[in-house]
């Protein structure tokens, strides 16, 4: 179309043909208004199609008379060639983002070959100068780690989630050594972290508040039914609660009423329902005290004496379990690491007995955590960091023997490793103990297998039965620790705890 001007001469013929068609006798008046009417509508559609004509040729610079054919053609040669550059822009960010991810990959293996370099060197089997105790002594609640002649102290990060391993519950530790100035402490110094599973078991219900509650504090009288309470034990404190005890910090006095003897509270005793009484001490005044662990009573004696004294005691959490882990330290420069596991006891564990006595065979299964660290110079593999994975024994109790396999690892992306550990047959003694610690002897040592190619035997590994069950006699818990090698490419060191199935 190169105009609509031809469309007004066409309008304007269809309304010459339509006058000339209308009989000899000629229209009528209303038939010409109708007809002018339709005549004037066309021709106001045909300006206004003009109108919007002239419009788009003014937006694109052209004349009245230029070929609109022309326009189009260069309109789509321009499509044709904005196209281009958008193909060309999306082809240039394509390789850039390639050339980045490149670049990130390699920064990110430059960065994981030095740390397997420093982990591999670092990475130890338990022993006294690298080893770590966990449930024991003042700081039964700490991690208490022992590197060379120095020891440091990790507490546990609340705010950090471990999840459970087989039922075993799991816990992280940290802490922080700053460096001393005069560098006397620069072997120990620098950042620690650790990992422990335990093997908690569900809360019990607790005794009756009668008969057999001590709990440090002393009975009044002879049915243990009234107990003075020892405001200098934080245990005892950490079990005091009351509605009058109700301040967040400092001290609150209580005065006697008038003619009394003695303040009396409404409170519990480690969930226990009843009331306290304190007769002051001359010229005190009884009180409450905001404390680390709760509220100490003081300024006189403080009694606390049940309402039912067959009430029995708030859940009893679980206080004798087995736990296994391992930690790792690295030096305040970040130049030098160490690591290593352990297995460790709270409370009165009680070990396996008779276990020579026994026959047939037990299996154990739970799990397994520590380090590790694929170290190459010629282009291997470089890989480092914590490991999580299956940990299964067998006991053959006819033979006094035990082996094992950890599989099922998972590395520190959270990625499976093709990965498994044979833990060579160890001599079971009648105490539960396992003795595989022999490092020169492949009987008692570790096979660690990658991707089905498995290394020489090296490495060695041990551990401990607990639990005998009351009906059986077979150890119900295993836990320890093992060190493999894979030829001078690979380090591990880890530790595990399973439970009989």
């Amino acid at each position: 179309m190169r105009d609509l001007r031809y469309m007004m001469v066409v309008a304007v013929a269809a309304a010459g043909l339509a006058l000339a068609g209308c009989g000899s006798g000629g229209p009528s008046q209303s038939e010409l208004n109708e007809e002018r009417q339709k005549t004037e509508e066309q021709a106001a559609m045909v300006a206004q199609l003009q109108n919007q004509i002239n419009a788009l040729r003014a937006q694109l610079n052209l004349a009245p008379a230029d070929d609109l054919s022309d326009s189009i053609t260069d309109l789509q040669g321009q499509v044709t060639a904005l196209q281009g550059q958008i193909d060309a822009a999306e082809e240039a960010a394509r390789m850039a983002a390639e050339e980045a991810a490149r670049k990130a990959a390699e920064e990110a293996a430059a960065a994981m070959a030095v740390t397997a370099t420093k982990l591999y060197a670092g990475i130890v089997a338990p022993s006294a100068t690298a080893a770590a105790a966990y449930g024991t002594g003042a700081n039964e609640d700490d991690i208490v780690v022992t590197l060379g002649t120095a020891t440091a102290t990790l507490s546990e990060d609340e705010d950090a989630t471990v999840p459970a391993r087989y039922g075993w519950a799991g816990m992280m530790f940290t802490e922080t050594v700053e460096l001393a100035d005069d560098n006397t402490n620069a072997g120990s110094a620098g950042m620690y972290e650790a990992v422990v599973y335990s093997n908690v078991g569900e809360p019990t219900e607790g005794a009756k508040f009668s008969a057999t509650y001590t709990y440090n504090a002393r009975p009044v009288d002879g049915t243990n039914t009234e107990l003075t309470i020892d405001g200098t034990d934080t245990a005892v404190q950490a079990r005091i609660a009351s509605p009058s005890f109700d301040q967040s910090a400092g001290k609150k006095e209580f005065k006697l009423g008038t003619n009394a003897e003695r303040v009396m509270l409404s409170g519990s005793y480690h969930g226990v329902s009843g009331y306290y009484w304190c007769a002051p001490a001359a010229g005190e005044t009884c009180s409450s005290t905001v404390a680390a662990s709760g509220f100490a009573l003081g300024n006189g004696t403080w009694t606390f004496k049940a309402t039912d004294p067959e009430t029995r005691l708030m859940d009893v959490a679980d206080n004798v379990y087995a736990s296994y882990g391992w930690w790792i330290r690295k030096s305040a420069d970040d130049k030098t690491y160490n690591a290593s596991a352990f297995a460790a006891l709270k409370g009165a564990v009680p070990a396996a007995t008779g276990v020579t006595a026994l026959q047939g065979t037990a299996t154990y299964m739970g799990g397994a955590a520590g380090k590790y660290a694929l170290s190459s110079t010629t282009g291997g593999t470089n890989d480092a960091g914590h490991f999580t994975a299956r940990a299964t024994l067998e006991a053959d109790f006819g033979d006094d023997m035990i082996t094992g396999t950890i599989d099922n690892f998972m590395g520190a992306d959270g990625m499976a490793r093709p990965w498994s550990v044979k833990l060579n047959e160890a001599d079971l003694s009648d105490g539960g103990v396992i003795d595989g610690q022999n490092a020169s002897s492949e009987e008692y040592g570790t096979v660690w297998t990658i991707d089905g190619k498995a290394a020489d035997a090296a490495g060695q590994w041990r551990g401990n039965l607990y639990e005998n069950d009351a009906t059986s006699g077979v150890p119900q818990v295993a836990t320890g620790t093992f060190h493999s090698t894979y030829g001078r490419a690979g380090q591990m060191v880890g530790a595990f705890g399973a439970n009989e199935q």
